[in-house]
């Protein structure tokens, strides 16, 4: 059996899904060509015409979430504006984006139960308490990596 390196607490069991989710979806797009990455189809809404606009949705998203996020702990933000080419590029953004997932949470790492239930997130779409909204970043990532699937398979 390989020996793992797991984070500490509740925040690192949901982190390292999030990372094991965001690898799930690196191994998708690396056995894929280019042309299959930007391949449009302009029937569908703006973010899913391709598996290009697909990964830069979900990359979007994981910094948004992280921004919201960050925006309860009261720490700084950015904004980020994404034009990817390749999946080489894709893959390099996703991991960035990991990385700023993982900056979030900086000192944070031993929160208790208690203190990620009563932080509260308030979104453009609902609220979430901690816990749920990096659920709902895991999900997120998951729902468009089986998206991206059948798209290839059809």
């Amino acid at each position: 059996m390989k020996n793992i390196k797991y984070r500490l607490g509740a925040i690192g069991a949901l982190t390292d899904e999030y990372e094991k989710a965001l690898d799930e979806l690196k191994i998708v797009l690396e056995a894929i060509s280019n042309e299959s990455f930007l391949k449009t189809d302009i029937s569908k809404e703006k973010d899913f015409q391709s598996i290009r606009n697909i990964v830069t949705h979900i990359i979007q998203s994981g910094y948004t979430y992280s921004n919201y996020v960050r925006k309860s702990f009261n720490t700084n933000s950015i904004e980020i504006k994404l034009n990817i080419e390749s999946i080489q590029q894709a893959i390099i953004e996703i991991n960035k984006m990991f990385v700023y997932h993982i900056e979030t949470f900086e000192n944070k790492w031993l929160m208790t139960d208690d203190e990620m239930m009563k932080t509260i997130i308030k979104t453009s779409w609902t609220t979430y308490d901690l816990e749920a909204i990096i659920e709902h970043a895991i999900v997120h990532i998951l729902r468009h990596r089986l998206q991206i699937q059948k798209i290839l398979n059809t």
